[in-house]
């Protein structure tokens, strides 16, 4: 799965927000005990139901479909749908082993979180009212929403503390082409990126070896 993610980063990394968005506002209720309840991944005990994957990548989707147009294929599809179950698990997997290193996310954190959500501004300001009117359409509670919110939040810094310390050696400093400094300013920014995605995966691929992860993806082929 994570050779997967990363073989189709380029494609789909202005996706990622999307995807984020999606798993916060359809991530509620996230260990469904329904009878019969089909699941995706679960990750050291949580489930991630098929139905709540389906909600998220179809958002997803529509959002690639308006960025790529025709050129949104099967392959791309298909790529997607692995894309999505990849980041669902991330997520999981980061918020465990953040919580497990003793990190928080402060009600003011929160706060200051939800308060900077474009959807929830009127006027350039945080908006209550469009708050509640957003969840209330999307069936969720302000407490649901505010505790994946939470969860995304653990991600997030746990993601953040993994490759916020990386940057280019002197030696690959010293590499980057003269002349344009927009030109490499944009290389630097590439290679740097490269760096802090295999950091990332590095670290993902040492939480699988202690943590209890399956997935099933064929069920979403």
């Amino acid at each position: 799965m994570l050779k997967q993610m990363r073989r189709h980063a380029k494609y789909f990394y202005v996706l990622f927000v999307v995807i984020i968005v999606t798993f916060i506002f359809w991530g509620v209720g996230r260990n469904g005990n329904e009878k019969g309840e089909q699941t995706v991944a679960t990750v050291d005990g949580t489930k991630i139901p098929l139905d709540r994957y389906w909600q998220v990548y179809q958002r997803a989707e529509d959002s690639a479909r308006d960025t790529y147009g025709a050129k949104f294929d099967d392959n791309m599809k298909k790529a997607l749908e692995m894309k999505v179950l990849g980041e669902m698990v991330v997520n999981e997997m980061l918020s465990h082993a953040a919580l497990s290193e003793g990190i928080t996310v402060t009600d003011n954190e929160l706060s200051e979180a939800i308060s900077a959500e474009p959807a929830f501004r009127q006027g350039g300001v945080f908006s209550r009212e469009a708050y509640l009117r957003i969840l209330r359409m999307n069936h969720i509670t302000p407490e649901q929403y505010e505790s994946s919110r939470r969860e995304e939040l653990l991600a997030d810094k746990m993601r953040n503390l993994i490759v916020d310390p990386i940057e280019l050696s002197p030696s690959e400093l010293a590499q980057l082409p003269g002349g344009n400094p927009h030109t490499a300013g944009q290389i630097r920014e590439a290679i740097l990126n490269v760096k802090r995605e295999r950091a990332l995966v590095s670290y993902l691929e040492g939480l699988k070896s202690r943590m209890k992860v399956t997935e099933n993806p064929g069920l979403i082929s």
